[in-house]
């Protein structure tokens, strides 16, 4: 049980780690470690999906909000551009923890896997405007595309975890906005997503049957207390790093830990 524990910490550091650098909330991190963990620990096929989703996002909603504070306080985040964004966000993630609910397991590992391909085929595709790091323009965001774009990033997080910093990171890249305001507004969103979409999970996993004891619904309480105790020692050596390192470098590491992501979730699907 020891070991158990010492990997749901482990995991809970790298996640907070990777929050604190680039804002993709807790599910990408996570979610290997969860998968193989509940494996071990005897969870079948039918719930292994809803449970790591369910207790990431969980996991995801403290990191975030350890994260958005730490980053206010470093003058990252922009509180207009998340005013202006967040509603959209936020119905995206009840749509998308209701289609989660009821899709079986194996469907969810399998958008899961297609999800961080086209995650890293956007990251290295899209590139940065000209104007990289100049703009805090709020009147730029706006448009049926970029609100449309919103509500999938919800809809995404929702469903799967991943979702703002993933969908809408590289498009206010694009715009011009600096990589630190970009990863901030990204956590700040992740933390709504998780708020509503984890919710959504324990509502929808109180008839379930089969579930690991201790369990809320779909969110696994001893791992999300070990895994947030974790992030929270995480979460303030990622953004620390994320200002001594150069963009072009954050956004290399950050095609390197979706690839790694997606190498683990494809090996496990074997």
């Amino acid at each position: 049980m020891i070991d158990i524990i010492i990997i749901y910490l482990a995991a809970g550091v790298f996640s907070g780690f990777v929050s604190g650098l680039f804002g993709v909330g807790g599910a990408f991190a996570l979610a290997p470690a969860l998968i193989i963990t509940l494996t071990i620990q005897g969870v079948g096929d039918t719930h292994l999906m809803h449970l790591t989703i369910a207790t990431s996002l969980a996991t995801q909603l403290v990191t975030a909000i350890l994260t958005s504070v730490l980053r206010y306080r470093a003058g990252d985040l922009r509180i207009p551009v998340l005013l202006k964004i967040a509603p959209f966000v936020g119905f995206g993630a009840i749509v998308g923890a209701a289609i989660g609910d009821i899709l079986p397991g194996i469907v969810l590992k399998i958008l899961f896997i297609s999800f961080i391909a086209i995650s890293i085929v956007r990251s290295l595709v899209v590139r940065p405007s000209k104007a990289d790091g100049a703009s805090n323009d709020i009147s730029m965001l706006g448009g049926g595309l970029f609100w449309s774009l919103s509500v999938v990033s919800g809809i995404s997080g929702g469903l799967l975890g991943p979702g703002p910093a993933i969908v809408l990171a590289p498009l206010l890249r694009k715009l011009g906005f600096a990589m630190t305001v970009v990863s901030a507004s990204s956590a700040a969103l992740a933390g709504l997503v998780g708020l509503l979409a984890a919710g959504g999970y324990i509502v929808g996993g109180f008839d379930e049957v089969g579930l690991p004891a201790h369990s809320l619904g779909y969110l696994y309480l001893p791992g999300f207390i070990c895994l947030a105790l974790g992030a929270l020692v995480g979460s303030p050596l990622g953004i620390r790093f994320s200002h001594r390192v150069s963009e072009t470098l954050q956004v290399r590491l950050f095609v390197g830990y979706l690839s790694l992501v997606l190498i683990v979730m494809i090996a496990h699907s074997l």
